[in-house]
Parts: C-alpha cells; sequence; structure tokens
C-alpha cells in the first residue's frame, strides 16, 4: 500500500526532553505502553531528502500487513512529513536523561501534532529508541543515523520496523531470528533482502489482546493543527 508523504508544519519538541521508558531497555509487566483507542497519525521529522523516509514508509506497510494477516482492523495511520527536526544534541541529552523532569516534556509533547512522531536524526553515537507517553496517547521514536552500519542492508528499516513494534504496545523478546529481539545477544549483522524479520508467536496473541478483530477507532480528540483525519494517496 502506498502511502502519500505531505510536507506539513508541526511545533518543534523542545530541548531538555525526558522518558519514563526507553525501547532499548528490556520492558518489565509495570513498564508503560500506549494501546491505541483510534488510528494513530505518524509525524516524521526529517529533511526533505532523507534517505530514511522509504524505510519508514515500508517499515508501516509491514506492520499493517501483519495486522490484516491477524485479522485487526487496527493500523497506523498516514505518515505527514514535517520538515522540522530536534538536533542531535538534545537527543543525546534525552537518551542519557535521568529522566526525572518530566514536566516540561509532557508540555512540550502536547503541543506536538501526531501521535507518534519519528524524530530522523542525525546523530550516530546514541541508540535509536522508542519512548512512550500514555497519559498523552503519544509516542515518541527516535532514529540514530545508520551511516556507519550501510554494509547492512535492511538495517535502517528493520530499526524502524522494531521501534514502531513498541509504538504499538510491543516489548522485547529474547529470539534473536525475529524482530523484537532486544538486548545486547540481538545484534544482527544481516537481515532478510525482501521483508522483515518474524513476529513470534506470543507477540501475534499480545497484538490480538489489544487489537482484535472487534476493535473500532474511536477518535476522542484532535491535537491543534493536526492533518485531516485522512489522508488518500
Amino acid at each position: 500500500m502506498n502511502r502519500r508523504l505531505l510536507i506539513l508544519g508541526v511545533v518543534s519538541l523542545v530541548a531538555a526532553l525526558s522518558s519514563p521508558a526507553h525501547a532499548q531497555t528490556i520492558r518489565s509487566e509495570a513498564s508503560p505502553q500506549v494501546e491505541w483507542k483510534e488510528i494513530p497519525s505518524i509525524v516524521v521529522m526529517s529533511a526533505e531528502d532523507d534517505a530514511r523516509l522509504r524505510a519508514l514508509r515500508e517499515a508501516v506497510d509491514f506492520w499493517n500487513a501483519e495486522f490484516a494477516m491477524l485479522g485487526s482492523p487496527f493500523r497506523l495511520g498516514d505518515i505527514v512529513h514535517s520538515l522540522r527536526a530536534i538536533s542531535a544534541d538534545d537527543l543525546r541529552a534525552f537518551s542519557g536523561s535521568s529522566r526525572t523532569d518530566l514536566g516540561a516534556y509532557f508540555a512540550s509533547v502536547r503541543q506536538a501534532n501526531g501521535d507518534v512522531i519519528v524524530a530522523m536524526s542525525d546523530g550516530d553515537d546514541f541508540h535509536s529508541f522508542a519512548s512512550p507517553f500514555p497519559a498523552l496517547r503519544k509516542v515518541l521514536i527516535v532514529i540514530q543515523n545508520y551511516h556507519k552500519y550501510w554494509s547492512i542492508p535492511g538495517i535502517e528499516r528493520h530499526a524502524i520496523a522494531h521501534e514502531l513494534g513498541h509504538a504499538v504496545g510491543l516489548g522485547h523478546n529474547n529470539d534473536t531470528a525475529t524482530l523484537m529481539c532486544g538486548g545486547p545477544k540481538c545484534g544482527h549483522s544481516s537481515f532478510p533482502t525482501e521483508g522483515f524479520l518474524p513476529l513470534t508467536p506470543p507477540e501475534k496473541l499480545e497484538l490480538l489482546g489489544m487489537y482484535p478483530p472487534s476493535w473500532e477507532s474511536k477518535p476522542s480528540r484532535r491535537w491543534k493543527g493536526d492533518p485531516p483525519a485522512r489522508i488518500s494517496g
């Protein structure tokens, strides 16, 4: 399925971001996650010619195909492109934050349009991560610059798909042959040339528990300045 990326302005996130959870740490049962009650919109913050935009489209298509095969009506929403960016310095501070000052971040993320905010960073000295904010029903995903790993085909689209897995509510597993493997032993030197690494059967059951065939999108709010609810292309 093809999706049209529209260049729309969004309010940028401010510096000194803080987070209660990072996707690079294996999620415990008590860790926060977002279980969507409506189709989440996706805002990607990057340069206009960022090569990772194609990887994002492929990763979104992968997840929507997975939900279709499960018989779930849940989908990730349309992708909206913002030319604004969060600086690598801000994201570096965020990734290494003690995560004690949440107030400033919550105030700033309320001003950011969209539900899943994907920031394509120029930094390569910190890992990609996803930070869910259930109280706001928002997820911030940060994708590092993988230029040091360009010899590994497919690494960018798999990294993005992995973080989107956290955005829809999945944690890590310990199976190195699967998409949601997390931890030191889960580094890969190669990825499938076509498609993506698979989900585990328990993960598929978990997704069906959150988004069963009876799931219905029930929009309850719009953020100021959000794009239209449906963008076709």
